[in-house]
């Protein structure tokens, strides 16, 4: 008995350890993971949250960049509306962190969006989010989506 209360101890105290050393790239991943699940669900309200208030959307879809959380919403409740059915893998992920308060990722996506008619568009893209600490809180302040050049 004694044996499993100091196992579970030990247990309880590394995960408490790993928590308090996790730094900015592990704080931002834990946020950042559902995304691709919560873009592809459609859930606008969970996908907004991340943003902070001034952040800006520049979007291989749209022709101008999208500046503002509310304008960001509109933008992608347009898109989730367009394309009912979303599919995205995400592709060599990078994050890297600049003191304790800013972490950018990059990555390269497939996306396959499908219309109302049932037909499917597939985007390959890469993309660069740079998530800022404010009021203690990681939020995405700038994210840019652009499509990847045809190579011939």
């Amino acid at each position: 008995m004694r044996k499993a209360i100091a196992t579970l101890s030990a247990v309880i105290l590394v995960g408490l350890a790993v928590e308090a050393w996790a730094g900015p790239i592990e704080e931002v991943a834990q946020i950042a993971g559902p995304r691709n699940q919560t873009f592809e669900e459609g859930n606008i309200e969970a996908l907004i949250t991340a943003f902070a208030d001034s952040a800006v959307l520049t979007s291989s879809l749209s022709g101008f960049r999208i500046e503002g959380k509310e304008a960001i919403r509109g933008y992608f409740a347009a898109l989730f509306q367009a394309y009912p059915k979303r599919r995205l893998f995400t592709r060599q992920p990078i994050a890297r962190a600049y003191n304790d308060d800013l972490v950018v990722h990059n990555a390269y996506s497939a996306l396959y969006l499908t219309d109302q008619n049932g037909q499917t568009m597939q985007l390959t893209l890469r993309s660069t989010v740079v998530w800022a600490k404010i009021g203690g809180r990681w939020q995405i302040v700038d994210q840019h989506v652009s499509r990847m050049p045809v190579m011939h």
